[in-house]
């Protein structure tokens, strides 16, 4: 399986993967704390080279956006790291210099054809391309983008950002400030709340608490076919086969599980392939229950 870009129609949805970045960013033990490497040595035959070094025990992961095209509209579900963005916390991110929009532009979507902006969650990873900086100030990248934003994290980042004193590490305050702050002063936004929200006939926000307090997940249900967009509920596909395995970033780790086992079978009560937000090159996994957990029939890209 390669990293070119492609697309998959589900019903009369077209969806398309924007890459931005793959590299290492955490071991196995480092990514899933709780996991053994014995289970990952008996999943060694998909797991390498994709998503998994046995040898310097590397967890591959991405950032990428999904470009859907939806009932006439352009949609982008996730926005990635962003260029120039200060992430000190994170190395690999700190002013990162990517062709992300010579990427969307190769797909024939220039900024100003966005109709939608959907963030999962609003961790670093996952807004960076909300803002570009122009003269010096960050600015909506998409002018004419409806940015749909989970409620949630918005209160918890504002209120972290009005009182300046609490330990951010990982930069998620910054981001906050120069990723969604200006979005929300120059553009079109929408806070949504609840356990879902209807983006159109055939796309739902569906709300997966856990990793993040307002973590959503994108569904696709058009002509009998549907698919997850699963943003970060499932980070690795190892949290598939069990999903009970907390990421390290998890903010609450009992409740992400619970959101990941209801998702991933909804995911199987549908026949949706699962697409990861950090699944390398746009990879799907076509899953089954496996007693109390799932297991990976096959893998599909966009």
């Amino acid at each position: 399986m390669t990293d070119e870009t492609t697309s998959a129609a589900f019903g009369d949805v077209e969806v398309t993967r924007v890459s931005e970045w793959s590299d290492h960013l955490f071991s196995r033990p480092e990514l899933l704390p709780d996991s053994g490497r014995e289970e990952w040595e008996a999943e060694k035959g998909w797991l390498e080279p994709v998503f998994w070094s046995a040898e310097s025990e590397d967890a591959w992961l991405c950032s990428q956006s999904f470009l859907v095209r939806s009932g006439g509209r352009t949609i982008l579900v996730d926005t990635g790291i962003g260029n120039g963005k200060p992430r000190p916390g994170v190395p690999p991110f700190d002013r990162l210099d990517t062709g992300y929009l010579a990427n969307l532009a190769a797909l024939g979507v220039r900024p100003e054809d966005v109709d939608a902006v959907v963030c999962t969650h609003l961790h670093p990873d996952h807004i960076g391309w909300n803002t570009t900086l122009e003269s010096g100030e960050w600015r909506p990248t998409f002018p004419n983008a409806t940015h749909l934003l989970p409620k949630a994290d918005f209160d918890l980042l504002s209120g972290m950002a009005k009182s300046g004193d609490a330990p951010d590490p990982l930069g998620y305050v910054s981001a906050f400030l120069d990723s969604v702050a200006p979005v929300v002063e120059h553009a079109e936004t929408q806070l949504w709340d609840g356990e879902e929200h209807v983006i159109d006939d055939a796309l739902r926000l569906v709300a997966v608490p856990g990793h993040s307090p307002g973590a959503a997940a994108v569904t696709i249900s058009s002509g009998g076919d549907h698919a997850l967009l699963a943003g970060d509920l499932v980070h690795h596909p190892m949290q598939i086969l069990d999903p009970k395995q907390r990421n390290a970033l998890d903010a609450d780790a009992e409740t992400a599980a619970q959101s990941r086992i209801r998702m991933l079978g909804w995911a199987v009560e549908h026949s949706a392939p699962v697409f990861g937000g950090h699944f390398p090159g746009g990879r799907g996994a076509r899953i089954s229950a496996a007693g109390g957990a799932f297991r990976i029939d096959s893998w599909t890209t966009v």
